[in-house]
């Protein structure tokens, strides 16, 4: 990289927070691992997730937690966001980002690390570095996007079938990079009694309740797609429109929880909740401590789009529709040429297709479940709730 013609490009700004968030760490754990090459590894398992305690990582430190893995490793969060006022014992917390020796002093002796946004590899032969992925199997191609460094162990895989997609997705064909095949520790909590994650949203009860989950489109300088205008959401592009559909929900007694993607730039949504669509972003996830795959459970139906949500809910066996209203303007494009081979439900291309899915799960139709159990069966090898069991095995721990 030419720094000063990445200076000119992005300003003085902005390119003094990128050197101080991420090219003096670099240097940092340079020096961190000069210092201690002579040094063993020790019983630490660092950990890093999308939103800080969630997902495959937080699945899996739960698991740790419960089993007391904490008694004889040292775990260690790298967090993007203030550490909790409590965190159990053998358990310390360092930001993810910016200058910190001490924490690139842990992770060059560590003897795991696993992490799920910020992939970081082995710095060491005996030392175990996997990805744990930020989300499970999707439609959605990210071949150049997410790359994974060269000196990672394995990254975790869904299946045998998809070995040779996953591969191409990640760039890692003809590397030394090896698939996981293990199953993902957040599926895990699919096959756990319900906690009532629900009740954390709302006190009343209804007939049906549908989760929507909108993959990431705009944030953070990233912009996967060409579609500008609407109100934030896929399908509905007024708020008059979305009126409507609350409208219409109300009269079926039905409840649609909207989670935006934690990442997405809430400047583009529009929507607000109201008396039967309740809308989540990351920050209210956040504050009400709702766990997604908690919250599934809890539901009659998803809706979702290229995103990995979609295939991990086929764990519940429950109707999944996807919305493809935006397909054609999708920067990032799709996996494979014809996706129908992995669409497990119903296609949404308008507010009609929406509506109709909808009234399906009011009227308890499932006209999917068969193409959605082959799909289900491609993509996932293990249909148990013993992933994180597997992980933690496969660690020796």
């Amino acid at each position: 990289m030419n720094p000063f013609r990445y200076l000119k490009q992005h300003g003085i700004k902005y390119t003094a927070n990128v050197f101080y968030k991420f090219k003096i760490p670099v240097m940092e754990h340079r020096l961190a691992c000069l210092i201690t090459r002579f040094f063993p590894t020790s019983n630490t398992i660092v950990i890093e997730s999308h939103n800080d305690f969630d997902e495959n990582s937080g699945a899996f430190y739960n698991y740790l937690i419960k089993h007391h893995y904490n008694n004889k490793y040292k775990i260690v969060w790298l967090l993007r966001h203030k550490a909790p006022d409590y965190l159990p014992n053998n358990v310390s917390a360092y930001p993810v980002h910016g200058p910190n020796f001490k924490r690139e002093l842990i992770i060059s002796r560590a003897k795991y690390i696993l992490t799920a946004q910020d992939c970081i590899g082995s710095s060491r032969d005996d030392q175990v570095s996997i990805y744990l992925t930020h989300g499970g199997f999707g439609l959605k191609k990210w071949k150049g996007k997410i790359n994974l460094p060269r000196n990672l162990s394995y990254t975790l895989m869904p299946s045998d079938y998809l070995i040779p997609l996953e591969s191409y997705n990640y760039s890692i064909e003809n590397t030394k990079v090896k698939p996981l095949v293990l199953g993902y520790p957040e599926d895990d909590m699919l096959y756990t009694p319900s906690r009532n994650e629900l009740s954390k949203i709302t006190k009343k009860s209804f007939s049906k309740v549908i989760l929507w989950m909108p993959t990431f489109r705009k944030g953070g300088g990233r912009v996967d797609t060409t579609k500008s205008g609407g109100i934030g959401i896929p399908i509905f592009n007024t708020i008059s429109e979305y009126t409507k559909l609350n409208k219409f929900l109300a009269e079926n007694n039905a409840l649609l929880v909207i989670k935006i993607h934690p990442m997405q730039e809430m400047s583009t949504v529009k929507i607000h909740s109201l008396s039967n669509i309740a809308v989540l972003d990351g920050m209210s996830v956040k504050r009400l401590g709702i766990d997604s795959y908690q919250l599934m459970k809890d539901t009659d139906a998803l809706i979702s789009d290229y995103s990995s949500s979609a295939y991990d809910y086929m764990h519940l066996n429950r109707p999944v529709g996807f919305t493809m209203d935006d397909v054609k303007d999708y920067k990032l494009g799709l996996i494979v040429d014809d996706p129908d081979e992995f669409i497990g439900g119903q296609v949404i291309n308008n507010k009609v297709d929406f509506l109709n899915f909808v009234d399906d799960v009011l009227n308890n139709k499932d006209r999917y479940k068969r193409k959605r159990e082959e799909v289900f069966d491609k993509v996932f090898k293990y249909h148990d709730g013993n992933s994180c069991e597997r992980l933690a095995s496969f660690l020796n721990l």
